[in-house]
């Protein structure tokens, strides 16, 4: 569907099981954040893969790499993003999120994040910091830097839901930063599920069928 103009380009899909788009009905979302090098038109490619009953709205990352190639933040150095720029990145993100609530048919009760690599960093940071604003977040082989000093809510961030999934044979993100990522979550009291394949740096059908399940369970 032709996007509305907001401050970040990007690709919306109404659920494929409702065509009637009616006027005050409110759907559960999935904002999809890409990765470094990608573009608007990759996660929402997951949405067969996942509930059809939901809204999937897929920004494009406001920084040049290349031809139909974005980031969120530069990247020098794999693992030691610039703090300045990741949360720069995270305002961005969030005036995307107000936007979108105001503009498209988004259940504000039901937004879900789901990133990918750079994608998931902020998803995970996000959530972190503005708890309040997403029902939960779905991190695909990402991982949250020690080294940001994020404001983290720690109150209304206990119990919320993540999910996040890593290739055991991740070269670019090594599957030990997940694992920290992971640790560092349960000291927070999230709702943590995690959960580890057999699998580089990217999505299988594996890792998506344990999405799909962990997101019927709270679309119920």
């Amino acid at each position: 569907m032709e996007n509305k103009p907001l401050s970040l380009q990007h690709l919306i899909q109404f659920p494929a099981s409702d065509q009637s788009q009616e006027e005050h009905a409110r759907y559960r979302t999935v904002l999809a954040l890409h990765g470094l090098g990608s573009n608007e038109q990759d996660l929402i490619g997951l949405a067969p893969h996942l509930p059809e009953s939901l809204l999937w709205i897929s920004p494009r990352a406001p920084l040049v790499v290349g031809r139909n190639a974005f980031e969120w933040y530069r990247v020098k150095v794999i693992g030691r993003p610039d703090p300045e720029q990741v949360l720069s990145a995270l305002e961005t993100i969030d005036r995307f999120v107000d936007e979108i609530r105001s503009t498209y048919p988004v259940d504000p009760q039901k937004l879900f994040l789901l990133g990918f690599s750079q994608g998931s960093l902020l998803s995970m940071c996000y959530a972190l910091t503005h708890p309040s604003k997403v029902a939960g977040v779905i991190a695909q082989s990402g991982y949250i830097p020690s080294h940001i000093p994020l404001e983290v809510d720690e109150a209304a961030v206990r119990e919320k839901p993540f999910l996040l999934t890593h290739g055991e044979q991740d070269t670019m993100i090594p599957v030990e930063w997940a694992r920290a990522s992971r640790d560092r979550l349960q000291g927070l009291g999230v709702d943590l599920s995690y959960h580890e394949f057999q699998m580089g740096h990217n999505v299988s059908l594996d890792s998506l069928a344990v999405i799909a399940v962990w997101l019927m369970e709270r679309l119920a």
